[in-house]
């Protein structure tokens, strides 16, 4: 019999993890699904139970409930051991505040929708990954300056968890970015794509996106495509911080890509340094600074997803 692996963050969405956890759990059980789970206790530790549910217990699938940075914890674990000749699928049941995964791969927000759509593999395929020269791996997005300063804002501000509470958790992007807005200093960096070095006076950010969503659905890149062998990046640059306020209203549709401010690239490997250290986020997590060395891993994981998200 199939057994099926499944990793839950019961903090993820401030506490949603653990009641769907609690509603998939009675589903399995009363279908008759043989599935072995592993709870977070502490963040990196997806990462090992997603190696442990592979290797020693030789899952058919693992299903990770949770938000961006637990997916992101456990696609690392699966790639660590891709060149074992494991090969294990991953499928979400989104339980986090940005949920981009889930949204890029067309996964319902419905839990035991989701669960269904994992269980019947109605969509499966070969995603690249984001890999950077110190070997952590991105599914979704590696960002500099800006988005990394919103990331660590937002993931230790206290009005995360209360909006997580009242279903607006993605507010709080919205409100990091306009409090990161009003401060933030752009300098000069150095962008390298494909061997091609651009020099960027003011750059506010620079993202290297695998599909169009972070921070809760703004469309950085949205043209960006997880199965198309390269990365997009997208670089906002401006002297002066309000000639950028119809960018903040624009994005989330994607209708920022004309503004004169934004420039995109397109490449297989990218470096960005810059003038002082940044902050750096990769999946929505803050994950260190610059300098950035980042290259594209094509078809490097399999994804279970109800649709693929084509930009």
């Amino acid at each position: 019999m199939k057994l099926i692996g499944i990793i839950v963050n019961p903090l993820s969405g401030d506490g949603r993890g653990a009641s769907i956890w609690r509603e998939i759990e009675t589903y399995l059980q009363l279908n008759h699904i043989s599935y072995m789970a592993k709870i977070t206790t502490k963040a990196g530790e997806a990462t090992e139970h997603a190696i442990t549910l592979v290797q020693e217990h030789r899952v058919d699938k693992l299903i990770v409930i949770g938000g961006d940075g637990t997916i992101h914890e456990a696609a690392g674990g699966l790639w660590q051991i891709q060149n074992t000749g494991f090969n294990c699928p991953l499928a979400v049941i989104p339980a986090g505040t940005g949920n981009d995964f889930a949204k890029a791969y067309g996964i319902p927000t419905q839990p035991i929708q989701a669960l269904e759509a994992a269980l019947s593999e109605t969509t499966k395929v070969q995603i690249d990954l984001l890999r950077t020269k110190n070997g952590m791996i991105a599914v979704n997005s590696i960002g500099a300056g800006f988005d990394g300063m919103v990331a660590k804002l937002t993931n230790e501000a206290g009005y995360k968890k209360i909006l997580n509470r009242i279903g607006l958790g993605k507010l709080s992007y919205f409100i990091s970015i306009l409090r990161v807005f009003a401060t933030y200093q752009p300098c000069t960096a150095w962008l390298e794509v494909d061997g091609t070095v651009h020099e960027l006076p003011n750059m506010w950010l620079t993202a290297v996106a695998n599909i169009p969503f972070y921070g809760g659905s703004i469309q950085i890149c949205p043209a960006a495509s997880p199965h198309d062998g390269v990365a997009d990046v997208a670089v906002i640059q401006s002297r002066g911080r309000y000639r950028l306020l119809p960018i903040l209203f624009t994005v989330y549709q994607g209708k920022h890509i004309h503004h004169p401010a934004v420039s995109f690239y397109k490449g297989t490997s990218i470096s960005l340094s810059t003038q002082i250290p940044l902050l750096v986020q990769a999946d929505g997590e803050f994950s260190g600074s610059t300098p950035l060395q980042i290259e594209i891993v094509p078809s490097a994981l399999t994804v279970i997803g109800s649709f693929l998200s084509e930009g």
